[in-house]
């Protein structure tokens, strides 16, 4: 049997069953489709014509042009999000802008983010492709009803009117330019910030982070040093800076204990090697046994690129992990090692002597050894975690590739690791 979008009612025309949807079931119909779907929607009927011109959320991507030749796309791009704004009505609060093709279209976007600016948008994700960084115009930075906030490849420089987003909770800023002046007066001007992920295309000098509301904070960008001041709430830290190998803190430095003691609810860390050698820059040779203050919040502790041959390192992940009562799963990548194997001896001593110390890991249940070369520090470290961890359930050992000169070939490291006594009768061990 067939069927149509007529019905026949008795006595009265045909009635077109798309004419009759609510107002509301059309909005949200409209809202799944791409944009230029949704513009399409207009010959349906009249009811439909120009609905979406009333979408409070907007993705300008390239769904827009994907039928129309690059060649066409650099000439009409302009003109073709010029009209479909200047056919919207109402507010736009959350928009998507990805996928342009060329930088010469930045005007047509500085008119896009000021329409934005002017129509309450509260969620703006910008992601500009690989290549010359767009510099955000001003009309962005008087948002003042922005919740979430995405930038892609851009030059930010806020004017110095900018008084802060007060209702801000989200920022990623990924690839982008910012001073670590400006990039400070961001954060701190934005009193409800939850969640930030930075990854700054430029080595930053130093930065001191001021966010009372924080939770969440993910940071990769190259920088020397960086401070907590007022965090209270910050529980998930990341912090995988890479190394810079030029220039000196001009505003302060961060030392071992401030670093920590400025994260009393900090629940899973994550550090890379370069946090303890640069970013700490003070203290590295008076890092206490323990901290002053426990960190009783912590449960998840992961450290990558970490050389067990140094013995600052070791100090530094010994401590975390005795400074840690609630400590529950730790995480391990190694880094590659020196040949000297003298260097070796002084870490494995320290290693040796915490294992006839009095110890004890009552909470830690998950271990994960990532890149062992089976060196006699690593080897230490693993009978310590056996040894001294009374709730471990299962630890995971993955070898880096083993080289046939190598001190000890992985059979030896099987059999090695199967004689260590464990504190645990429900540890089991993974390779």
């Amino acid at each position: 049997m067939e069927t149509n979008m007529m019905t026949q009612v008795p006595g009265k025309r045909n009635r077109d069953i798309i004419s009759d949807l609510p107002g509301e079931v059309i909005n949200l119909i409209l809202m799944r489709l791409p944009l230029r779907d949704a513009v399409r929607t207009s010959i349906l009927s009249r009811k439909w014509r120009y609905n979406w011109a009333k979408l409070p959320k907007l993705t300008l991507d390239h769904t827009l042009w994907e039928d129309i030749s690059i060649r066409r796309v650099r000439g009409e791009l302009g003109v073709i999000l010029l009209q479909l704004l200047s056919f919207h009505q109402g507010p736009v609060t959350e928009c998507r802008i990805s996928s342009i093709p060329d930088p010469q279209h930045f005007p047509v976007i500085d008119s896009l983010m000021y329409f934005l600016s002017r129509n309450g948008i509260e969620d703006l994700v910008l992601e500009l492709p690989l290549g010359e960084k767009y510099k955000l115009p001003s009309s962005v930075f008087t948002c003042s009803q922005m919740r979430h906030l995405v930038l892609r490849y851009c030059d930010i420089n806020p004017p110095p009117t900018f008084e802060g987003f007060s209702k801000l909770l989200r920022l990623q800023l990924s690839d982008v330019a910012i001073s670590d002046k400006c990039l400070e007066n961001l954060i701190s001007r934005c009193p409800l910030l939850e969640h930030m992920e930075l990854d700054i295309s430029h080595p930053l000098n130093y930065i001191e982070v001021n966010a009372p509301n924080l939770r969440f904070l993910y940071f990769g960008s190259k920088i020397i040093s960086i401070c907590f001041t007022n965090t209270p709430l910050l529980a998930d830290v990341s912090i995988v800076a890479v190394d810079v190998n030029h220039g000196s803190v001009e505003r302060g430095t961060c030392h071992f204990v401030e670093f920590f003691r400025s994260l009393p609810a900090v629940k899973n860390l994550c550090l890379g090697q370069f946090i303890i050698k640069k970013i700490l820059t003070a203290g590295l040779n008076e890092i206490p046994v323990k901290l002053p203050m426990p960190l009783l919040s912590l449960r998840q502790l992961s450290v990558f690129d970490i050389c067990l041959s140094k013995l600052d390192e070791i100090h530094c992940l010994l401590c975390l992990i005795k400074s840690s009562p609630y400590l529950k799963e730790i995480v391990i990548i190694m880094q590659a090692i020196n040949n000297d194997e003298g260097d070796e001896v002084p870490a494995f001593k320290l290693l040796e002597a915490e294992y006839d110390s009095d110890i004890k890991l009552n909470q830690l249940t998950k271990v994960k050894l990532i890149d062992i070369r089976g060196t006699k520090p690593e080897m230490e470290l693993i009978k310590l975690l056996l040894g001294t961890s009374l709730m471990l359930e299962k630890m995971l050992i993955a070898p880096f590739y083993i080289e046939p000169e190598s001190p000890i070939t992985l059979v030896e490291l099987l059999k090695q690791v199967n004689t260590f006594q464990r504190a645990s009768p429900k540890a089991k061990v993974i390779f």
